[in-house]
């Protein structure tokens, strides 16, 4: 650790004399610290949730606070920090019964010098972990980041050790043929080499591997599975996978066309639409750098997570047009209030976040205590009515130990729920001993919420149309939940699903509703609305559940209803974790005469690749690229990519959240068959749209 930097020291000591006279010892080895002193446990707490220590001297024999204390409250903070044991003697039992309860080492009272040597090994320890850690953290990211462009990439790369494949992205694996990497895996590069070609490739890879400053590329001719010979410039490179040295070769086909890679330029809008700020996926790229600089001690940071308090109130009252203007004023208010430097973002459907740097404690209090205020203070006029709203407002110091951005977000998320809960209009910085201890209350709360809406069907179902544009009759509904609380009122699924994913609920909740719509959808088919169709989520914990099939056909079997009549929904995201799960639910549900459906469709790297695997009837394409999609040329182009593969596979596409007449224009022109979201209707209780009508 640099030794201009003020070490922060944190003294166990009964006096705040010895105390300072440790401290003193450091300071006349030239090390300027900041002490915190601390004489029972209660000190303890409170020094450690004021500030994380760099240091930490504890005395051995207190009767108010032991050694094997100070070390059990900081393994169970997770911070690990260097602590040296001050002893009246430092032989050699001494030594290792300290470093037995948990100390780096022992020094004794009457050895000063000893003492700073242990202290200067120990902080120099410190910083090469640090270090080592920031370097982790950097290489990861750029392993990711790595393999994010490898796959986007519509070049075919592969990495190949002594003449044979190791790895394969997608562009590569589509382009010869196979459905997954195990299939290349140990097969000759030369094998992609068109046979005329086999002499000179070989030629050029004995050329390669003896000189380094060889020309990496050669132009030579490919051959396709079907036995089609192509144009094609292959460009190696020396790299690594997993520390073992290999070659990367990028085919480049002359005949492609990079127009497709073009479309996906949509994944690098950094904007949310309505309100001009950050969207939540740009904030929380850089939330994860500044995480990172935090943890190499580059820089401080802090986050704040901004909820209006009484939004329903005001969506419910006065209409969704009102309501999105109070966003937008609220979000001006926001980004005239904060520095440019600042990452203002809409996180939510009213909730916003601030990621401050080179930010402490006390600056993010007062930067959080002012936004309350100016939204308290503030009137919006729209249509001739005055609104008012209040934010509660929670805040997180990013600290060295921060694991990463999602945990950062969760702390303020969780001081912002402080603030709500304790009537909202105020304003909470992250606590980590009581925060915590609420998080988990809350929790539990909701645990049991959860399992008492499940065993006495305090659930609601909603209903929301999917509506044919070419003339298809039948009357299709998506099937969406709601759980009540003790005032009947509804609590939307992000409220309480993270928790049901926690806990293991999940899969619970799912049985729930399938055995739920399937009585609902017999009953309103056994009332004459023969054509009538239920689309039915499953989450990711039940795509493992290996008696879902049956459990599906009991409930058919049991109400009298086809499974025609029921489609069911399985995100992309979940379906690229889980996959083999994924195509044998597919197959177990079809011979259930069922149908299946890709939601979210899109957003991943490896969409078109995915349905190989999964022979799928729809694909809902993911509300992203329907969101402003009138005025996003980039929308556009990845709508119209998708419509033309589902249609070569007979695949039929809906188009999700669809929210405006602009964007519904744009999807009519497409030749979409069929589109969903809160323009048409927003979701009901009753089974009532008119599928017949004129759409306007």
């Amino acid at each position: 650790m640099d030794q201009d930097h003020t070490l922060r020291l944190l003294v166990v000591e009964e006096s705040r004399n010895d105390a300072e006279a440790l401290a003193n010892v450091l300071r006349n080895s030239g090390r300027a610290s900041r002490l915190n002193y601390a004489e029972d446990h209660e000190d303890l707490i409170a020094a450690l949730d004021k500030q994380i220590p760099d240091l930490v001297l504890c005395a051995m024999g207190l009767e108010t606070l032991s050694l094997q204390q100070v070390v059990q409250e900081l393994a169970r903070r997770e911070l690990s920090l260097p602590v040296i044991a001050i002893g009246e003697s430092a032989d050699e039992a001494d030594i290792i019964e300290a470093m037995r309860l948990g100390a780096n080492d022992l020094c004794s009272y009457d050895q000063p010098e000893h003492l700073q040597l242990v202290v200067k090994r120990e902080l120099s320890q410190l910083q090469t972990s640090l270090c080592a850690q920031n370097f982790e953290l950097k290489f990861h990211e750029s392993e990711k980041r790595a393999r994010m462009l490898m796959e986007s990439s519509r070049d075919a790369i592969a990495y190949v050790h002594e003449g044979m494949h190791i790895f394969a992205n997608s562009s590569y694996l589509e382009m010869f043929g196979f459905d997954d990497l195990e299939e290349i895996e140990g097969t000759p590069i030369l094998d992609m080499v068109a046979p005329d070609y086999h002499a000179e490739f070989k030629d050029f890879l004995r050329r390669y591997a003896k000189d380094e400053n060889c020309d990496g590329t050669l132009e030579t001719r490919g051959i396709l599975p079907d036995g089609k010979i192509f144009d094609a410039v292959m460009e190696l490179t020396a790299a690594s996978i997993d520390g073992e040295p290999c070659t990367q070769i990028i085919i480049r086909n002359q005949l492609a066309n990079n127009r497709e890679l073009e479309q996906k330029l949509k994944f690098l809008t950094k904007q949310d639409v309505l309100t001009g700020l950050y969207n939540r996926q740009y904030f929380i790229e850089e939330l994860g750098l500044a995480v990172t600089n935090v943890v190499s001690g580059s820089e401080s940071a802090a986050v704040i997570y901004l909820m209006m308090d009484n939004f329903k109130d005001i969506k419910d009252n006065l209409g969704l047009g009102v309501a999105d203007q109070v966003i937008k004023d609220i979000a001006d208010l926001l980004k005239s209030h904060c520095e440019e430097s600042d990452i203002v973002a809409r996180f939510g459907d009213h909730s916003f976040t601030v990621l401050r740097r080179d930010c402490h404690a006390e600056c993010i209090e007062a930067l959080g205590e002012q936004l309350r205020q100016v939204v308290e203070e503030h009137i919006a006029a729209v249509e001739d009515q005055s609104v008012t709203t209040t934010a509660s407002i929670g805040m997180s110091v990013i600290t060295e130990n921060a694991v990463s951005a999602q945990e950062v977000l969760s702390r303020a998320d969780l001081a912002c729920e402080v603030a709500r809960a304790a009537g909202g209009n105020r304003c909470h910085l992250h606590n980590p001993v009581v925060d915590e201890k609420l998080g988990q209350e809350r929790n539990q709360q909701v645990y049991a919420l959860i399992k008492e809406a499940l065993e006495h069907d305090h659930m609601q179902l909603l209903f929301q149309p999917i509506v044919s544009l070419q003339g298809d009759g039948s009357e299709k509904y998506e099937v969406l939940l709601r759980m009540l609380n003790d005032e009947n009122e509804y609590i939307l699924p992000n409220q309480f699903m993270p928790v049901a994913e926690q806990t293991g609920q999940l899969a619970e909740i799912d049985r729930w509703v399938i055995r739920h719509a399937i009585e609902r959808l017999a009953k309103h088919r056994a009332a004459g609305n023969n054509n009538t169709q239920f689309f039915i989520k499953l989450s990711a914990a039940t795509l493992t559940d290996a008696e879902l099939a049956r459990f599906v056909g009991d409930c058919v079997k049991r109400n009298r209803l086809s499974g025609e009549a029921l489609t069911f929904e399985i995100s992309e995201k979940a379906a690229s974790q889980h996959l083999k799960h994924a195509k044998a639910l597919v197959k177990t549900l079809q011979e259930l005469h069922c149908k299946t459906a890709l939601e979210h469709f899109g957003a991943g790297p490896n969409s078109f690749q995915l349905l190989k695997h999964l022979p799928v009837d729809f694909l809902k394409i993911d509300g992203s690229f329907i969101h402003n999609l009138a005025s996003d040329n980039d929308n556009q182009a990845m709508v119209k990519s998708i419509l033309d593969t589902a249609n070569s596979m007979n695949r039929k596409c809906i188009a999700e959240y669809v929210e405006d007449a602009h964007s519904l224009a744009v999807l009519w022109q497409s030749g979409i068959p069929f589109i969903q979201g809160n323009f048409l209707q927003e979701p009901s209780e009753a089974l009532d749209y008119d599928f017949s009508g004129e759409i306007a």
